[in-house]
């Protein structure tokens, strides 16, 4: 009997980049004021009871300290002295002619400030260098194969952004900031210990804040895995403040310069295989490096728009259908015409159960949710299970651990008691709770147990920017992107994350699948209530993770 476990996700990302420098230089020449008459000036100062006479050299002085008040006077350093001389012998000429200069000169930095005020409020964030995500969507996908109803389908929403970008061909942000991502020789098994503990800190993280979007008793699934991977690749292009910040978010230790060495080793796995490309305008000015480290690290594939959305479209679909064993043949329905690039990244993931599930076993049973009355679901059985589990006096719950192919587990937790709620289980959870956790479940050996685990199917689209707000990092609304391109301010006008995940038996008996009778001190480990669940690898890292409180839903 083959049973198979099988995740596939896949992220689109599309930037939209609308260039209006025609627009900044039609503000400058509305902001330019003409320039004020002299008379206008000495009318004024008339009326101020300055009246001029040409036989007093005190009444010349007293209307030129005047003008001076009236007008702020800069030095000229352009002024020879024999000028200077000779307009000493002509002082009222020479007091008209400075005035009328300053006037102007002080006019012209008042226009300046009007117009540098002017395009500071439509230019925002100069070089915001944020070719990346305007839908940073990601599709994931877990289905028991074969079966046909589990394509899924991502539509992204598409939000173009349009900045006004100043003259300056290199914005100025970018010019000390432009150098490429530090070098790495090779990443060592250290470094993916580091990536891994770091991750699984972000996994738990983005949980935690991640419910804070979703109602009480919904099921979330989330791919902590394909989040971290593109936010990684992200980090390539991320430069001054974005850098640190992406950093953080990522739980990354600081001076770590094999981060994208140690990622693109981490998701090689018999059970996982990875494809990214970039689609992008041929005329977009984008810093080579970029794409090179992309391709290098995230086997990242270019390819070219063609300025015909309903041709584009239908390439990128086709380029997800052959990266993703064509689980997910349709991903866009359409694409904006403001859209200069799109990142597409896909993962096809697939893992059999060590221990199957019989078919003829699955019955149905209550399942109970503390202050509704109970409901009945498909739950999968088995009468001896190998798995490793316990009770976890920090958490308040039980955990086990299925074992999974290619060295993976999927983990539960349900709360101790029918009485209690899941919530209280996750106000408990932490980074360094659940690397305890894991600890101790591998140190446990797995023994024959009654399992109980319900069928469930569970899909969930999240907000990646509120989710990354509420973590405390405003990373998508100040983005420095330079290291994608210094000639193009950019931005990041939307960032989407879609999880579909999938539990069942298939197939037919297998041969180490007998069923035995049970003693009286058997274990036994029934989901009859709401849980959390992760799928981890052998590096204890959460590939998937979410929550059920309605296996029906």
């Amino acid at each position: 009997m083959k049973t198979w476990l099988i995740f596939i996700y896949l992220i689109p990302t599309v930037i939209s980049i609308s260039l209006v420098q025609d627009k900044v230089e039609e503000r400058r020449e509305e902001s330019q004021p003409s320039l004020k008459n002299y008379t206008h000036v000495q009318a004024e100062a008339e009326g101020h009871g300055l009246q001029r006479s040409s036989n007093s050299d005190a009444e010349d002085l007293g209307f030129w300290n005047f003008l001076r008040k009236r007008v702020p006077f800069q030095e000229r350093p352009d002024k020879k002295e024999n000028n200077s001389k000779e307009k000493m012998t002509n002082p009222e000429e020479e007091q008209i002619e400075a005035t009328i200069e300053e006037e102007t000169a002080d006019l012209k930095a008042e226009s300046n400030t009007t117009r540098m005020e002017e395009e500071s409020e439509n230019v925002t964030n100069t070089c915001q260098q944020a070719r990346l995500p305007e839908n940073l969507l990601l599709e994931c996908l877990n289905a028991t194969e074969p079966c046909p109803g589990s394509t899924a389908t991502a539509k992204p929403t598409i939000v173009p952004t349009t900045i006004e970008t100043s003259d300056s061909n290199m914005p100025q942000r970018c010019q000390p900031l432009s150098n490429p991502w530090a070098s790495c020789n090779e990443s060592t098994v250290e470094d993916k210990v580091k990536l891994a503990e770091a991750l699984t800190e972000f996994a738990i993280n983005f949980y935690m804040a991640a419910i804070q979007y979703e109602k009480s008793n919904s099921n979330l699934v989330f791919s902590p895995f394909s989040i971290s991977m593109m936010f990684s690749n992200l980090l390539l292009g991320a430069r001054g403040q974005t850098k640190e910040d992406l950093e953080k978010l990522l739980s990354y230790p600081e001076e770590f310069t094999c981060i994208h060495d140690a990622m693109g080793k981490f998701h090689k796995s018999e059970a996982m295989t990875a494809a990214s490309a970039i689609f992008v305008q041929p005329a977009l000015s984008w810093n080579n490096d970029f794409y090179q480290l992309s391709q290098k690290f995230y086997r990242s594939m270019l390819r070219n728009l063609t300025n015909d959305p309903a041709n584009d479209v239908n390439e990128i679909n086709n380029w997800v259908g052959r990266n993703t064993d064509h689980k997910i043949k349709k991903l866009l329905d359409d694409l904006d015409s403001e859209v200069k690039m799109v990142l597409v990244n896909g993962v096809h993931f697939h893992s059999k159960w060590k221990t199957t599930f019989k078919r003829k076993n699955t019955i149905e049973e209550n399942f109970y949710h503390p202050g509704l009355p109970p409901f009945k679901v498909f739950m999968m059985t088995s009468k001896k299970y190998p798995l490793a589990s316990f009770t976890d006096h920090i958490l308040q719950a039980k955990v086990g651990r299925l074992q999974l192919s290619h060295n993976m587990s999927l983990v539960i937790m349900i709360p101790r008691s029918l009485s209690q709620n899941l919530s209280d289980v996750e106000k408990r959870l932490s980074g360094d709770v659940f690397k305890s956790m894991m600890a101790k479940l591998e140190s446990i050996p797995f023994k024959p147990t009654v399992v109980s685990v319900p069928k469930f199917k569970v899909d969930s689209s999240l907000d990646l920017m509120s989710i990354v707000a509420e973590m405390a990092y405003g990373i998508f609304f100040d983005v420095n992107l330079c290291g994608i391109s210094e000639n193009e301010e950019l931005a990041v006008s939307s960032a989407r994350h879609r999880a579909v995940m999938e539990i069942s038996e298939e197939g037919v008996e297998a041969a180490a699948a007998t069923a035995v009778s049970l003693a009286r001190t058997a274990n036994f480990f029934d989901v009859q209530q709401p849980f959390i669940f992760v799928v981890v690898n052998e590096k204890r890292f959460p590939i998937f993770m979410g929550r059920i409180h309605n296996p029906q839903a």
